[in-house]
Formats: C-alpha cells, sequence, structure tokens
C-alpha cells in the first residue's frame, strides 16, 4: 500500500491533465497445473483509476502518459478442479513420479469463495507522428507493472485429505512489462474527441501460490485495448472551461508461458508438472477530468 501511495504522489505532481475514473465489469482467471488442477473463475469488479492521457511536451512532438488502475472484487462462490488421485490415496504419497502421474485420471470439483484484487500501473514516453489541433497518432513506448492476487477461501472439505495446504491455495503474480504502445486521438467536434490506444509486449513475473513449493519467475505477454468519447461542456453550459467527461471501455489480457512447478506441497516428494496462468479484465468506465 506504501508503494502504491508513493506511485500516486509522483503521478499528480506532474499533471498535465487528469481523469478520475470509475469502472464496472469482468476480471477473468484461468489457471491450470497439468493433471493436477483446471481454475477457472469470472469476478465481477469494481474499478478505480487515475490517468494523463497524453500531455505534450512543449514546442516538440513528444509526449508523455501514465495512468494507475485499482480494482477489487466481492466474493463469489466458484469451482476449481483437483485431480481425482487426491481423493483415492492418503498422504504422504510414495512411488515414482510417473507412477504418480499414471494415477490422475479424474477430477473432482471443489468449491470455494474467490475474490480478485491488484493494482496496473503503466507510464511511457513517445512521439506523435501526426498532429493537428487537438487530433493526434504517436507511437510510445510501454512500461508497466501488474500486482493481481486471487483470494480463496472456505474450499469445499472434498479436498480434506490436503486441506492444511488448500487453505494456502492464494495465487499472487508480481509482472513487470515493456513494449509498444499506439496512441491516438480525433476531434469530431468542437466539444467531443475520441480517443484510444493499444499496446501489447513482453512482460516478467514472480507468481507465488500455496499450491507449489516456491515461487517461480516466468515470462509471458500482454496486450491492452483503450477506447472512448471525451466531452468539453463549456460551450454549453456554464461549467469551469477546463473541465470534461470521459466513457470508454478498456480490456486488459496478460498471458505466462508454461513453466514446471514443483508440487512438493502436496505431495511430500518431488512432483513437477506445466503451469500455466491466463487474465483477463474488461469494464466500462466513466470519468471526470481536468485540464490544468
Amino acid at each position: 500500500m506504501k508503494k502504491i501511495l508513493w506511485i500516486s504522489t509522483i503521478m499528480i505532481s506532474t499533471l498535465a491533465a487528469v481523469d478520475f475514473r470509475i469502472g464496472s465489469g469482468s476480471y477473468e482467471t484461468d489457471i491450470a497445473i497439468k493433471s493436477f488442477m483446471k481454475h477457472n473463475t469470472d469476478n465481477d469488479i469494481t474499478v478505480f483509476s487515475l490517468k494523463e492521457e497524453h500531455a505534450d511536451i512543449t514546442q516538440t512532438p513528444l509526449f508523455y502518459y501514465y495512468d494507475g488502475e485499482l480494482y477489487t472484487s466481492s466474493k463469489k462462490r466458484q469451482t476449481t478442479e483437483f485431480a481425482g488421485y487426491m481423493a483415492s490415496y492418503q498422504f504422504p504419497l510414495v512411488g515414482s513420479v510417473n507412477d504418480m502421474t499414471n494415477h490422475f485420471i479424474g477430477m473432482f470439483p471443489v468449491d470455494g469463495d474467490y475474490k480478485a484484487v491488484g493494482f496496473d500501473m503503466n507510464m511511457g514516453l513517445g512521439y506523435d507522428l501526426l498532429s493537428k489541433d487537438k487530433s493526434y497518432l504517436g507511437i510510445a513506448l510501454n512500461l508497466g507493472a501488474t500486482l493481481p492476487t486471487i483470494n480463496a477461501e472456505n474450499l469445499s472439505t472434498k479436498a480434506s485429505l490436503a486441506y492444511d495446504l488448500i487453505e494456502r491455495w492464494d495465487l499472487d503474480v508480481c509482472t513487470y512489462k515493456i513494449g509498444p504502445m499506439l496512441k491516438g486521438a480525433l476531434m469530431l467536434s468542437p466539444q467531443v474527441s475520441l480517443y484510444g490506444s493499444f499496446s501489447l509486449g513482453f512482460q516478467k513475473a514472480s507468481v507465488k501460490s500455496g499450491l507449489f513449493k516456491s515461487s517461480l519467475d516466468v515470462n509471458g505477454d500482454y496486450s491492452a485495448l483503450d477506447m472512448g468519447l471525451k466531452y468539453h461542456p463549456h460551450a454549453l453550459w456554464t461549467l469551469p472551461k477546463n473541465l470534461y467527461f470521459v466513457l470508454g471501455y478498456t480490456y486488459k489480457h496478460w498471458d505466462v508461458n508454461s513453466a514446471e512447478v514443483n508440487l512438493y506441497n502436496f505431495f511430500q516428494t518431488d512432483l513437477f508438472a506445466p503451469f500455466t496462468t491466463e487474465l483477463k479484465s474488461r469494464y466500462m468506465y466513466v470519468g471526470v477530468g481536468y485540464q490544468f
């Protein structure tokens, strides 16, 4: 939390214009450890964000931008599937890794209360390829970090053979990302403009969970799309000249490449299996902004 406040303070201190937004949508998680578990959940989320869309650097085609996004969800009862091997054998398990893997035949559902919370930050420096009046098209180098956490509670007693370990299911991800971003805006009228951005790139992540023995360093990719309308009402109403409103849609996707994880926590012997995770968020938002 201290880190988030520190970042927010820096962002506010360098404002040229700022949007304060609130959104509502969904956050999807798709996590799997081959032959051991399958987890796919969809939580409703509320998103609060602070954003500088495009700030010109005086008398140059250069610009900068940044945004910070905090999202949270309520708890939702959902199901994760675990290997049927756990239901028919006592711990600790014995035998070779291959013997154990061959017994991962069926899957059984485990109900639990899942909650998502996280913080996403992006910032970058760009160059306007085209610029006329308040319309522009530019390309930038995007840097960022994403810190999502999936919390699990009240997991079903169907998994009682591994109860103490499944209580520590929680998944924590810390991702750093870098890649290009395309940003643009088109004035539709003196009061209304259409804006958008698209980014993709490489990410380096650290993943921690009670599902496996130790934290995992993995690589992956990300993509993000944001588009919306900006409305300046000052020509119609007696509102502050620099006040404006936004209405838009955001979609973000994180995909971690498959990596081998050690399931020692569950089996008291080294057992490795491929781990994959995919996270998606999508939401509509409204906001108010001010041009300083």
